[in-house]
């Protein structure tokens, strides 16, 4: 996006347009790699579903805690307190109101 911003010239942002694509492709090669049994798993949850995350949680959480180990990733909130535990992190989270969930 702030390539465009810079330059209306599509030849422009091509060569951040591969950098991009190749960096997605890398991904998905990695996840295949390591988490595919649950990549497949969720993938095939949602589309039972009718693309309803909240029938897929479970699924969800193993994925991404597949993900996380495999590709040694971290989640890091922009704008959250350092001096905090972050909220995903917290064993019984505070809500200022209650959920509708």
């Amino acid at each position: 996006m702030l390539c465009k911003n810079e330059n209306n010239d599509p030849a422009h942002c091509l060569k951040e347009g591969r950098k991009v694509t190749r960096c997605a492709i890398d991904l998905l090669r990695k996840v295949r790699e390591h988490c595919d049994s649950e990549f497949e798993a969720h993938w095939q949850c949602l589309d039972r579903n009718n693309q309803e995350y909240r029938h897929c949680r479970g699924l969800e959480r193993k994925f991404n805690s597949c993900v996380f180990n495999a590709l040694n990733l971290e989640k890091v909130i922009p704008g959250s307190p350092s001096n905090k535990p972050p909220i995903h992190l917290k064993e019984k989270p505070l809500y200022k109101e209650r959920p509708r969930w």
